[in-house]
């Protein structure tokens, strides 16, 4: 098991998804709780709520990179400002996505699941790897991008 697994296996017990668990890992590196933010990536769990849409994986590591890599100050404005390479940097997030997970026959979650030994229950346990081959992709791409974590 991957260690970072080891360290998410109590939120994967308290019963959080892969869309999640990306974000609470990306506000662990901004050093912030917030739970509300957690909760809304719930919307992105299975597919969109076993709608046949895009992994979790997918979507919340484009949030998560969209959140990295946000400037900005509250004190100075309300609004953060978003990386000037934000767009090429999703872009390659979601090449390497779609590459990654060809062999399981697309970026769906259930065909994802699926390829990888999962059923219709969404165990976590067979997208595990894939969840931390995702941050770490995440991680890359900020450094290859140059993104200053504030």
């Amino acid at each position: 098991m991957h260690p970072l697994l080891l360290e998410l296996l109590p939120s994967v017990q308290r019963g959080f998804c892969c869309s999640q668990l990306l974000i609470q890992l990306a506000l662990r590196m901004l050093d912030r709780d917030t739970p509300e933010l957690v909760q809304a990536a719930r919307g992105l769990c299975y597919g969109i709520g076993q709608s046949n849409g895009p992994c979790g994986l997918l979507t919340a590591g484009a949030c998560c990179l969209a959140l990295l890599s946000a400037k900005g100050s509250e004190q100075v404005s309300c609004e953060l400002m978003s990386h000037p390479l934000l767009n090429p940097m999703l872009n390659d997030y979601a090449l390497w996505f779609a590459k990654k997970v060809h062999p399981y026959g697309g970026t769906r979650c259930d065909q994802i699941a699926g390829g990888l030994g999962g059923s219709k229950e969404h165990n976590l346990q067979p997208c595990g790897d894939l969840l931390a081959c995702c941050w770490e992709k995440i991680v890359e791409l900020l450094q290859a991008y140059e993104v200053e974590i504030s």
